[in-house]
């Protein structure tokens, strides 16, 4: 007997758990057919995702796609930035038509750049921002800062940030052109019309210097209507302008050449 009732028990309690399994097969609840082991979840994923259950709480897709955006976030710009062409007046063009060219990679931010302009007494007479908060390098990889008259060169032009008549802006020679980042110099090149002509002397206040080991000699350009006018601008090795040195010495690396601010390098006259 007792054996007996042990039986009926068994049952007895094993009747509800069909009923329910039958009643949950019938009433359009899915019956789940996978298990996965508990995990922290990642607010957003899948709570059923096999690889939600990384040391982090997310899935080892999520971590290659979020690191590098933050790196890149928080990385500090680095971008190396050379000043590349520049025209200081000497036929009664004006500051209007003078610029300064640089050459960055593109896509990279200016808004922390600053274009300093050293005049013949030593002094930084400007101190120029060289693009607008959130302006970044066209693809050309070139940008450039000028006058507004640009088309005085005649020549084909294209400025990235213009200055009229009443801004603080204009070149002396001789004289000499930092390029900083915060307290940083990324470049300098220093010019003279004197063949034999020196460096200015060491500024006073950092960054102090005021060329690269010897100036660049800027000769006149051709003057007169329609006369395409000339400046000084790094030595070319390869069609289109690609490949300017930078060998740390400014009159090496410059050379005269046709106006083309905006655009590739001329070959050197």
């Amino acid at each position: 007997m007792i054996f007996r009732r042990r039986i009926v028990l068994a049952v007895a309690a094993v009747l509800p758990l069909a009923a329910h399994a039958a009643c949950s097969a019938t009433n359009g609840d899915a019956i789940p057919n996978q298990a996965f082991d508990a995990s922290t979840l990642d607010v957003g994923s899948n709570p059923d995702d096999p690889e939600a259950g990384d040391l982090d709480g997310g899935s080892k897709k999520d971590v290659a796609n979020d690191a590098p955006g933050d790196a890149k976030k928080d990385a500090p710009n680095t971008a190396p930035v050379v000043i590349n062409e520049i025209y200081v007046d000497q036929v009664l063009d004006g500051d209007q038509a003078e610029f300064v060219e640089l050459r960055v990679a593109a896509g990279t931010p200016v808004d922390d750049l600053k274009i300093r302009i050293v005049y013949p007494n030593g002094q930084v007479k400007y101190e120029i921002n060289v693009g607008l908060p959130g302006q970044v390098v066209t693809p050309s990889g070139l940008w450039v800062v000028s006058g507004n008259r640009l088309d005085r060169l005649n020549v084909s032009a294209k400025s990235d940030r213009e200055f009229s008549i009443s801004d603080p802006w204009g070149l002396e020679i001789p004289g000499a052109i930092q390029v900083v980042r915060g307290n940083t110099l990324l470049d300098v090149v220093g010019f003279t019309d004197a063949p034999d002509g020196g460096a200015l002397p060491p500024l006073t206040q950092p960054p102090t210097a005021t060329v690269e080991k010897s100036p660049v000699f800027v000769p006149t350009s051709p003057s007169g209507n329609g006369t395409k006018r000339h400046t000084i601008g790094r030595r070319v090795v390869a069609p289109g302008g690609a490949g300017a040195p930078d060998t740390n010495d400014n009159a090496a690396d410059f050379c005269p050449m046709e106006a083309s601010p905006g655009y590739p390098q001329k070959p050197c006259k």
